[in-house]
């Protein structure tokens, strides 16, 4: 049960640094009122969200595959 959610925590944090990243896309894609700090720092944060995430995502799938040969 606990891998399920280690796994789901790890996919909601994926899908909110795919959030940030397209906020800071908008951010500096309007060439009128380009935002370029805002959109480092934005996607900074995008990026350690989404390495947080990948990393739960990993742990959880390397431990259902340990739990699967511990079964057999």
């Amino acid at each position: 049960m606990f891998l399920l959610i280690r796994e789901t925590a790890g996919w909601l944090l994926v899908l909110a640094s795919l959030y940030l990243v397209r906020m800071g896309i908008g951010y500096v894609s309007n060439p009128d009122e380009a935002r370029v700090v805002e959109a480092a720092v934005v996607m900074f944060a995008a990026m350690g969200l989404l390495r947080a995430g990948i990393l739960l995502v990993r742990i959880s799938t390397a431990a259902r595959i340990c739990h699967r040969e511990q079964q057999q």
